[in-house]
């Protein structure tokens, strides 16, 4: 087994398989856990703004091994049924979610709300994971 000795961060700009999802920031590989950062601004679509929330189903997949790591936690965004109500077309939120540490090395994963979701769904699909890409933090 692969021991994660290192915190290392992946900043990335990677908006999600639909126009309202939100964009993928960073994803930090962690020896105690993975953590994976987003930012969401409300569009004019809806008059207050919409809501935002998360399944409890969501899941990380290393798509060479097909092995899943699911939500253990999230921060700034309540877990489905429940949801967040924004107040107008401005607001923003940045959340994270929260998975078991996965190994650092090279990978490409996908990182799914809802599997064969619609564009709603928070799902993105190859995102590839350089090691020498990432910032060792302290």
């Amino acid at each position: 087994m692969i021991k994660n000795n290192k915190k290392l961060v992946f900043h990335l700009n990677w908006f999600g398989h639909g126009e309202s999802n939100p964009k993928l920031l960073r994803i930090n590989l962690f020896p105690e856990y993975t953590k994976i950062d987003f930012g969401y601004i409300t569009t004019d679509k809806y008059d207050n703004g919409g809501w935002i929330k998360i399944s409890p189903d969501t899941f990380i997949e290393n798509i060479n091994t097909k092995v899943r790591y699911k939500l253990t936690n999230a921060v700034g965004i309540t877990i489905a049924p429940a949801k967040h109500n924004f107040e107008s077309t401005k607001d923003w939120r940045y959340f994270s979610l929260y998975f078991p540490p996965i190994p650092q090395k090279e990978c490409t994963l996908n990182i799914i709300e809802k599997e064969n979701g619609t564009k709603n769904d928070f799902n993105y699909y190859d995102v590839s994971l350089n090691m020498a890409d990432g910032v060792e933090v302290i």
